[in-house]
């Protein structure tokens, strides 16, 4: 597999090819492989991320791409917001922190928005934003899901937006995946560099298959974390709008483009499990070689489903 690698000073561009086949063209921005479309400004974008100035009251909702930060993010948003449920686009309401340097996007300019900021990024342990006193220090929600759901949900999503430039079939994708050769890089290193802080009091570590079997019960955890003095009918009323079928009902606030209604959104099947339509016995096995085996030993584990 071919790597086609483009000269951007100190920003490296790269597109993964395979005879006709071509990967998502990204950029490497702080050790991690952004979307170009993201960072037209690569130079922007790292200077913003590392001068972000954090405060005590914001609350990053974070993860590997595909892995729930849209659910969670709207988890938040409810139990901040005493369980209203709103029309407007999530990322007006939870903005993208990756999105911030991006010409023509309609979400809300992080630095003007009052306190609580609830903000979404994928960014890892290492480069996301910190404060260095007391005043500044913030809190992570992270929320991680098994990867072979991970890789089948990403696939599915740059498959549908024809600029991202991703022209072959799903098997291609998988070895991308496992190379890290996609967005935000490896999954294995993403997940165990937060897994690594779980234990820290401004972590709160999730994983999606836990949402999806108790919703109720992670969204107090979830309200004790942030201490948010949440009655349990609020708990309840939440956890109700916030599965997926109560989500689809509003599906337009969840457009995968800011301020584009009519674009890809962000809820697929939220489902687990599904990667079994799509992996072979040899697929599954490489999986478990070279991306499950690297748990071994952290007391991190998924559930696959059934």
């Amino acid at each position: 597999m071919a790597s086609i690698h483009f000269s951007m000073e100190s920003f490296p561009v790269f597109q993964e090819q395979e005879g006709e086949w071509k990967s998502q063209k990204t950029v490497e921005i702080l050790g991690l492989r952004f979307p170009c479309h993201f960072a037209p400004d690569p130079a922007a974008l790292c200077n913003y991320v590392k001068n972000f100035q954090t405060r005590s009251e914001d609350v990053f909702v974070v993860s590997y791409p595909k892995s729930g930060t849209t659910w969670v993010g709207e988890i938040l948003w409810q139990l901040y917001n005493n369980g209203e449920v709103s029309s407007v686009d999530l990322s007006e309401r939870v903005p993208f922190l990756e999105y911030s340097t991006k010409p023509n996007v309609s979400q809300p300019d992080l630095e003007t928005l009052p306190s609580p900021r609830i903000i979404k990024t994928h960014l890892s342990y290492d480069v996301i934003p910190k404060g260095e006193s007391e005043s500044t220090r913030c809190k992570y929600v992270y929320v991680a899901r098994n990867p072979k759901d991970v890789a089948v949900s990403k696939y599915k999503f740059v498959n549908s937006i024809p600029r991202c430039g991703y022209t072959g079939p799903w098997e291609f994708y998988a070895k991308l995946f496992i190379d890290g050769k996609v967005s935000y890089s490896r999954w294995n290193d993403h997940v165990i560099g937060w897994w690594q802080h779980k234990d820290e009091a401004k972590v709160l570590f999730l994983k999606y298959e836990d949402l999806k079997k108790d919703l109720a019960s992670k969204i107090r955890d979830i309200a004790r974390f942030l201490e948010i003095n949440a009655t349990e009918e609020t708990i309840c009323q939440i956890a109700e709008q916030c599965t997926f079928k109560g989500m689809q009902k509003n599906k337009e606030s969840f457009s995968a483009l800011a301020g584009v209604t009519d674009g890809p959104k962000l809820l697929r099947k939220g489902e687990i499990g599904d990667w079994k339509n799509y992996f072979t016995s040899d697929l599954n096995e490489r999986f478990e070689n070279e991306v499950m085996d690297k748990l071994t030993g952290t007391g991190l584990e998924f559930d696959f489903g059934k």
